[in-house]
């Protein structure tokens, strides 16, 4: 049996956190509209998103990469994002046809990537993926931590909630359609090369 690493427990927390402790944390906690409450489940929600990264960073620096590893990674990616945007969905921090998009995004490219795979060839995560996942995982931590009824300057704060807003439907757009490209040139040119044969 493979040992399992401190990367791939890090992996774990994160895969096992996200669809169970995080989404229940929002609905019941976010309603009252407090400080600390709101303050804390935006942290706890940070903290989540971060072990993607030190998980990653520290399977390579540590040569403790896995298979498992791996597989569980873009798994626990998708369970963070879809039950916090379905989270807050559920009690209306966010308007049910952007949750629809930026999850509808995902799908198509996870099917172009799978059709990919049945071609023989691979649609890798580009630079832009990259920024909108940051920018959307940001976007989700305002909106999350956002005091609504607790400050007085409730407008200051919905206006960096939505230009947030704004750049992750652009940049979620935006890089679909470079995996649509990258896929299209890809299958061209595979389809290019079996001809030859």
């Amino acid at each position: 049996m493979a040992k399992i690493t401190f990367p791939t427990i890090l992996t774990l927390i994160r895969l096992i956190a996200s669809p169970i402790v995080l989404p229940i944390l929002l609905v019941y906690g976010l309603p009252y509209n407090i400080a600390i409450i709101n303050i804390f489940l935006a942290s706890l929600f940070a903290l989540l998103a971060l072990t993607d990264f030190f998980d990653g960073y520290l399977a390579r620096k540590l040569k403790l990469e896995s298979r498992l590893g791996k597989a569980l990674d873009p798994l626990a990616d998708k369970f963070l994002v879809y039950s916090t945007l379905i989270a807050l969905l559920a009690i209306n921090r966010i308007y049910f046809y952007w949750v629809v998009l930026l999850i509808g995004r995902d799908f198509f490219i996870m099917g172009l990537r799978q059709i990919a795979l049945e071609q023989g060839f691979s649609v890798p995560v580009d630079w832009l993926g990259k920024i909108k996942t940051m920018t959307l995982l940001t976007f989700l931590t305002v909106t999350i931590a956002h005091p609504y009824h607790w400050m007085h300057h409730d407008s200051f704060y919905q206006g960096i909630e939505t230009t947030l807003l704004f750049f992750t439907l652009i940049l979620s757009l935006w890089s679909a359609k470079n995996y649509y490209d990258t896929f299209m040139e890809k299958a061209s040119s595979t389809l290019t090369n079996t001809n030859e044969y």
